[in-house]
């Protein structure tokens, strides 16, 4: 059995039983054929760009849904709108966002077992539930404190329930800090939003969670989302040892081991931003402090 065919039945199974799956893929075809073909489930592959579900003859038997989608890519809108209709059914969903061939792959997945990941993934959840205060430096410049007291952590841990999202790769946990204590200096040198890897590396100011100052280029990155998207939105512990490189998918990116990132924009109901745009940015070799001081792993 292969790594990526253990992990996906590991996610599917501990989320609920399994009664049939719909791989719904935007272009990528061959690639969904190939992840449905893994599967000892009933298995059904669909286009969700061109496919009402609901007039499937699998509608009603379904209890998960694969999704291989490419966010910036036509079509999209209509996949979310088919997801919407799933998650109202009560199916549990895994997305695996800007998926390769090489993804399939052994070696893509190192040797991180999902179900002691998330063990591992609660346990760190739980201390950061107490922690007041977090303080993020790096070589590069980042130099930025913020809040945490109150706030609701997410611990990503690729497990398909019914209450999130789950991606994979997976090995994520996050929160939005208290945005009026979000003051400092961000230094991004990693992957920023679906695949934007930067030249050099790019300088946020914040005063009281608000981007007061960045390169133009940034500026003209984010533009077309102005004024919601200057309100940070996420911080988040990359905590996957799988990956420890830029692969140019932010969706893989962020859950390397060692990372941290931040988002601006729509803060997943987890802070005050609620908006349609989400742009993460990663700091590859971050500093993390916190008080009361915690056990990070990979930190």
């Amino acid at each position: 059995m292969s790594i990526l065919q253990q992990n996906l039945i590991n996610s599917l199974n501990e989320g609920g039983p399994v009664t049939g799956v719909v791989v719904c893929y935007q272009s990528e075809r061959e690639l969904a054929h190939a992840i449905a073909q893994l599967l000892p489930y009933p298995a059904y592959v669909v286009n969700a760009r061109t496919t009402s579900f609901e007039k499937q003859e699998w509608y009603d038997v379904v209890s998960h849904v694969i999704e291989v989608y490419e966010p910036d890519k036509p079509g999209y809108e209509k996949c979310k709108l088919e997801r919407i209709g799933m998650l109202q059914r009560g199916c549990r969903i895994l997305s695996l966002f800007d998926w390769q061939k090489s993804y399939l792959a052994d070696a893509f997945w190192g040797k991180t077992n999902y179900r002691e990941l998330a063990l591992q993934l609660t346990q760190i959840k739980k201390a950061l539930e107490g922690v007041d205060t977090i303080h993020i430096t790096s070589a590069l410049g980042t130099d930025i404190s913020f809040g945490v007291t109150g706030r609701q952590w997410i611990a990503a841990d690729g497990i398909c329930s019914s209450n999130h999202l789950a991606q994979m790769p997976d090995g994520e946990i996050y929160t939005c800090p208290i945005e009026e204590s979000f003051n400092g200096v961000l230094v991004i040198d990693g992957t920023i939003t679906r695949s934007w890897l930067p030249a050099e590396p790019q300088r946020l100011v914040f005063e009281q969670g608000r981007l007061s100052e960045c390169s133009p280029e940034f500026r003209k990155y984010i533009a077309p989302f102005e004024p919601e998207i200057n309100l940070i939105g996420e911080f988040a512990l990359g905590l996957n040892p799988a990956y420890r490189q830029n692969m140019h998918n932010i969706s893989v990116d962020e859950k390397a081991a060692g990372t941290v990132h931040f988002a601006l924009g729509d803060s997943y109901n987890l802070g005050i931003n609620q908006c349609n745009c989400h742009v993460d940015m990663i700091i590859c070799h971050p500093r993390v402090s916190t008080f009361p001081a915690i056990e990070l792993p990979y930190f």
